[in-house]
């Protein structure tokens, strides 16, 4: 008798008091491995957690949309970081080519703003 327990109505049980070890242990090994881990390492964690409880249709929204977000942030940066071309520029050094008339010339200068956007024209 002496690893039994009083239940909450103060009879003698020992199946609550082996409830509440396990409630306890629980609760401290949850406490222990959580606190193992860095802020960086829960933030992930709840990232990760939220991820799993997703429907299929919603983490395939959610790729997606990751996905179109990455494309569009490395085309944006690769805009920026590509050299500006001053189309002019670029036609006084063609036209200064012995054998390239006003009509090529034209036609050159057409074919580089349609290529290049009208940014750089």
């Amino acid at each position: 008798m002496s690893n039994m327990h009083r239940n909450g109505e103060g009879y003698l049980d020992h199946t609550a008091g082996k409830a509440f070890q396990k409630i306890e242990r629980e609760e401290a090994m949850a406490k222990k491995r959580r606190c193992r881990r860095t802020e960086s390492e829960n933030i992930i964690h709840e990232k990760a957690v939220k991820m799993r409880k997703m429907t299929d249709e919603q983490l395939v929204h959610y790729v997606d949309d990751r996905v179109e977000k990455a494309r569009s942030e490395g085309f944006h940066q690769g805009r920026k970081k590509a050299p500006k071309t001053d189309v002019n520029s670029v036609i006084k050094e063609i036209g200064a080519v012995k054998g390239i008339g006003e009509a090529k010339l034209c036609k050159i200068r057409l074919i580089l703003e349609k290529r290049l956007g009208a940014e750089n024209g």
